[in-house]
């Protein structure tokens, strides 16, 4: 690591714990404020992973439902849809949380 980002990098406090997956930042204080931080590579690259696989994968469900809404009546091959925009949602989704999350 070079000397510049030693002093603007903060070093992993001696407790860190990864906080848990849903949320970095809970906006409902009931203790105070609870933020929380990623210190490593590896926790941030799945985070961002994680969340990328749902925000693809929720935006291709809600588009295959309304694709199933619209072909209700071709019922033989409409169930394909989802799983297909499921599929290529998801490999999308790896593609892009892998490359944002390894940045």
């Amino acid at each position: 690591m070079s000397n510049f980002l030693k002093t603007v990098v903060d070093a992993t406090p001696l407790s860190y714990t990864p906080p848990p997956f849903p949320s970095l930042y809970w906006p409902f204080p009931v203790n105070g404020a609870q933020t929380a931080y990623l210190y490593d590579a590896y926790t941030m690259w799945k985070f961002t992973l994680y969340w990328t696989l749902l925000c693809v994968g929720g935006v291709h469900l809600v588009a295959a439902g309304y694709a199933c809404a619209i072909q209700y009546k071709n019922w033989k091959s409409i169930w394909l849809v989802p799983v297909v925009y499921l599929v290529i949602g998801s490999i999308e989704a790896l593609i892009a949380g892998n490359v944002v999350g390894g940045l």
